[in-house]
């Protein structure tokens, strides 16, 4: 009996940990089938395991392609015919093929079986049972449903995460590191080998490889995907083409007629062929769930795409069998509800689906509407002790929220828009999305005028007042605050809720023009209305921030009588990130009291909470402030690590003011160690730099200011005073955030030199002051009356306790630790 080979295809690139998992398959299981969407590669994996494997069988390997039919009843036939039997007219060929096989030792790879898979299921059940020396290898797009089959999911292939393509640099070459490591990718070894097939010359660079990662990424490792996008290199660049992956389906098809089959020559082809076999259910399901950008939850989807064809107790089945047919990935390890995903490819192809059948703009607002409601739900579960663990929900939902706002604003549904936006406050303040809060602020705002309602109007200015603050945007802040407070006051008793918001507001835009009578006056206000409403969170949360004001006054026992109230109130609610800013609160009047130790213990828990929730942009300012009280404790080198680490985490978030705050930690570094002109053109720049933010708003900086600004003066003259002062002046933040950085790593080697300094007796420091001053060991002896042998033995030790092996080392030493003073 003949025996056909398996099919012949390019060369097998990567996949070493799919070939060994499917390889050990084998050697248990008699039935294995490779699942995995159109184009994901499983015939060539099918082909590269037989390859290896065919030696192991006497029989060989056998190979059945399936996909040039599309009758259930020609599967047997088909297979008869693959394995070379000849056709016995009046006899099933079922039973030939029995017979045939029965007694061998071979491997049946029976290809593309997901159109055929009840008659596949009935050929592959009666082979095993007739023939138990036979081992079967199926590719499909879903799972046979045999007793005793094992099922492989074939992964994607490799491909660079979001955090390693976030930081990569934004222009220029890439470094070879950098290159070398991209270049392991599997998905980018394709590329590259696949690319160099039709334009010879082709390698990954430093200059394309970024692009060609991105292509990876966005085809989501797709085998088929990249082989056709690289088969564009011989007419587009990689960038090009990565700038042409939105319309993917233009873009990637064959340039020549020699792929396996005929719907392996476009992307489209391969989805048109998965497509077409759904059920007409199916098909709905499949492109209603393109409205979800991102991951989603079987709740949502019956929210969203139930009803009109789909009946809701059906939702799940129909769910099942795409998840099955490689169409929907699923991710059960999650605690509480499963989460769903569709690869890029599909969800354009479904999307383009959906944008035909008419149905588009009733199924996009029903997932405004269920986005709507679930972050209002989740609005009130941020306020309580299980902030962290809805705040991470929000983070793997944003991205269908974005989607959720988009379609507001195109739809001109603005004040649902707003009121998701509103509801996500604490989520864009905590998790450093800031930027990205205001700007969906400012779009829904600028579109809902006079079609929004009062409350909702109101809460939205307040918020983007209070956002526009966040980065120093305190024209906007202003402005802003201004609008919510005259709308407010016009509602009367009816807009109380909304008056605290804006009392809020207009109190914020009054620190932003430094008018802390007038932010303390407003303060009041909203601490007096929430008392009268009874909200205890909102009324904790008025006390401590109140604190804040009435510390920027010199009102510090006010500031102890606030916090007294209200740190107690947010610890009952149990607001993790409300409880973390009281502490710092705290912490501040603690340092402004000089009571440092005090401020340590409220600064670190502060930090421990905000670490825990991941609120980047405030933990860095609570590393900031828990270095200047573990400096004033004397406790030099614990601050500088955390005056480094708040620096870097403030440039990573583009935090200006955070930046011209942190240069203070830097000034302080200095000066305590003895660098009083570099402290002095620090405490210059924040000073220009930031204004009163610096010198005066914040009550604890601007004792740390004064503090250290006063020392630097002391040890300096009055022309070296002034003349780091005007140097400092002078300094862009970019500059003085440099410099910085360099005089920490000077005060740092200035405080090593003064502990080897203290390591020295006092006979061997004028030793080797004698040494800088080169005199020889003789005429060390003569000016110290001592013997030549003990100078050398005090060189000796010298040597020992500073770890150097040459005199012009002790020379170096000497000078620049200030042991000699050659202007005298």
């Amino acid at each position: 009996m003949g025996r056909t080979a398996p099919i012949q295809l390019t060369r097998f690139i990567g996949r070493q940990e799919a070939l060994a998992a499917v390889q050990r398959l084998l050697a248990g299981s008699r039935l294995i089938t490779l699942i995995g969407p159109g184009g994901s590669g499983k015939t060539r994996l099918a082909a590269e395991v037989s390859r290896r494997v065919a030696n192991e069988y006497t029989g060989g390997i056998a190979w059945v392609d399936l996909a040039p039919i599309s009758e259930e009843s020609l599967v047997a036939r088909r297979a008869a015919a693959g394995l070379g039997l000849p056709r016995q007219v009046g006899r099933p060929s079922l039973e030939a093929l029995l017979d045939a096989l029965e007694g061998q030792n071979l491997l049946l790879v029976i290809d593309n079986c997901e159109h055929l898979i009840t008659a596949c299921a009935g050929l592959a059940d009666a082979l095993l049972r007739r023939c138990p020396d036979l081992q079967i290898l199926v590719t499909s797009r879903e799972p046979l449903a045999l007793p005793g089959e094992q099922i492989y999911h074939l992964p994607a292939l490799s491909y660079p995460t979001a955090a390693e393509m976030a930081a990569l640099p934004a222009a220029g070459a890439l470094k070879a590191s950098v290159l070398e490591r991209l270049a392991a990718y599997e998905a980018i070894l394709l590329f590259v080998d696949r690319a160099a097939a039709v334009q010879p010359a082709f390698s990954l660079t430093g200059e394309n490889a970024r692009a060609v990662a991105t292509i990876c990424r966005r085809l989501d490792g797709m085998p088929l995907a990249i082989e056709l996008a690289a088969a564009r290199t011989n007419v587009l660049t990689p960038e090009e083409i990565a700038g042409r992956l939105d319309d993917r389906f233009s873009l990637l098809r064959a340039n020549h007629r020699g792929a396996v089959v005929e719907r392996h020559q476009t992307l489209r082809g391969v989805m048109d062929w998965s497509h077409d076999l759904l059920p007409a259910a199916e098909q709905i399901l499949l492109r209603r769930l393109s409205v979800f950008a991102g991951c989603f939850t079987l709740p949502s989807v019956e929210q969203v795409c139930g009803g009109n064809g789909l009946e809701e107790k059906s939702l799940l089945d129909h769910l099942s069998a795409l998840i099955n047919k490689s169409l929907v990935q699923a991710e059960t390890a999650f605690e509480g509800a499963a989460r769903y995903d569709m690869l890029e490819s599909i969800r354009q192809y479904a999307a383009e689906k959906l944008d035909r059948s008419g149905e588009k703009s009733a199924i996009q607002d029903r997932f405004l509407f269920c986005y709507l409601r679930l972050v209002e739900e989740v609005e009130a579960k941020l306020i309580g002790p299980y902030q962290e663990l809805w705040l991470n929900w929000l983070e793997e939902e944003v991205v269908n929220i974005r989607a959720a706002l988009a379609w507001a604003l195109a739809s001109g549904q603005i004040e649902k828009g707003l009121r998701i936006t509103i509801a996500l406050y604490n989520f864009w303040t905590i998790r450093d999305l800031v930027d990205e809060g205001l700007a969906w602020l400012e779009r829904l705002l600028a579109q809902g005028e006079g079609i929004v309602s009062d409350l909702v109007h109101i809460i939205a200015l307040a918020q983007a007042s209070f956002l526009s603050g966040f980065h120093g945007n305190w024209e906007s802040q202003e402005a802003y605050g201004n609008r919510a407070a005259a709308l407010a006051e016009a509602l009367g008793d009816q807009g109380k809720p909304a008056l605290v918001w804006a009392h809020s507001a207009k109190g914020y835009a009054a620190r932003a023009l430094g008018d802390y009578e007038t932010e303390y006056a407003f303060a009041l206000k909203a601490l007096q209305l929430n008392r009268e409403l009874g909200r205890t969170l909102e009324l904790g949360i008025s006390l401590t921030t109140s604190s804040f004001t009435a510390m920027a006054l010199g009102r510090l026992e006010e500031a102890r009588v606030l916090l007294d109230e209200g740190l107690p109130l947010v610890r009952q609610i149990g607001n993790p990130y409300r409880i973390a800013m009281a502490l710092n609160f705290a912490g501040d009047l603690a340092r402004c009291l000089r009571e440092f130790e005090r401020a340590r213990s409220a600064y670190e828990e502060s930090l421990g909470i905000l670490r825990s929730i991941q609120a980047v942009r405030d933990t860095a300012s609570s590393l900031h402030n828990l270095g200047h009280a573990v400096l004033h404790l004397g406790e030099v080198e614990k601050a500088h690590p955390l005056f480094l680490e708040s620096m870097a985490s403030h440039k990573e978030q583009g935090n200006r003011p955070g930046m011209t705050e942190c240069l203070l930690g830097f000034a302080a570094l200095a000066v305590v160690s003895d660098l009083p002109a570099e402290g002095a053109r620090l405490l210059a720049a924040a000073a220009k730099i930031g204004g009163e933010h610096i010198t005066f708003r914040w009550a604890a900086t601007r004792g740390e200011y004064e503090h250290y600004l006063a020392r630097a003066r002391a040890a300096l003259s009055e022309d070296e005073f002034v003349s780091a002062k005007a140097a400092g002046e002078q300094m862009t933040l970019e500059q003085a955030v440099q410099e910085a950085e360099v005089i920490a790593h000077q005060a740092a080697a200035a405080r090593q030199r003064r502990r080897d300094l203290d390591g020295l007796t006092p006979r061997e420091r004028e030793v080797a002051a004698l040494i800088a001053r080169a005199k020889t060991n003789e005429q060390i002896a003569a000016e110290l009356v001592l013997s030549k042998r003990t100078v050398e033995k005090h060189i000796a030790n010298i040597r020992a306790k500073l770890d150097f092996s040459e005199r012009a080392q002790i020379v170096r030493w000497a000078i620049e630790s200030g042991l000699v003073d050659f202007s005298t």
